[in-house]
């Protein structure tokens, strides 16, 4: 496999090696043993949350899984995860005007979808930043607005509670 090789097959599922290896074991066995430096995977992460970036907003409706693979690259902690939270946080300020249920999708990536939630925006924040207080202004803001403007239904009751225990957790623990 050759470095060009590998930086398709890395952006081609995200940089997520649990995709690379399920989806395609024998390319991902060569992408390993090229074993690209931390220098290299930080520099694919950050032309790939560009690109997710540059992405977020042409479909409303599928904004939330941009923002959910947004979070999870930052999470791998490649890059400079509080400029790329910081531009998030702006990003997701402008989302007041979002439909019920790609709002609902957008708490949910806050929250987290596994148990202990460490995957989720959250746990995120206040694990790689500084600004935990900052996102739950804009969350609470996002949560209150869709409130205000759809009447809201049990999904999302759910996220947001989800989201209000995996806040305490994980500012309390921050």
């Amino acid at each position: 496999m050759t470095p060009e090789e590998a930086k398709e097959f890395y952006f081609q599922y995200l940089g997520f090696s649990f995709h690379m290896d399920r989806e395609e074991p024998v390319k991902y066995s060569l992408f390993k043993q090229l074993n690209p430096g931390k220098d290299i995977l930080r520099k694919w992460d950050e032309e790939l949350l560009e690109s997710l970036f540059d992405g977020l907003w042409p479909d409303p409706a599928r904004i939330w899984v941009f923002h959910g693979n947004i979070l999870r690259i930052i999470s791998r902690n490649n890059c400079d995860s509080n400029q790329y939270l910081g531009r998030l946080l702006q990003e997701m300020e402008k989302m007041e005007h979002l439909d019920l249920f790609p709002m609902t999708l957008i708490i949910e990536n806050m929250a987290g979808r596994t148990e202990p939630l460490k995957d989720g925006g959250v746990y995120i924040f206040c694990k790689y930043s500084g600004l935990a207080a900052q996102m739950n202004a804009v969350t609470e803001r996002l949560i209150a607005a869709c409130s205000k403007a759809h009447d809201t239904d049990e999904r999302f009751e759910k996220a947001v509670s989800r989201y209000r225990k995996a806040f305490w957790k994980w500012a309390a623990a921050g």
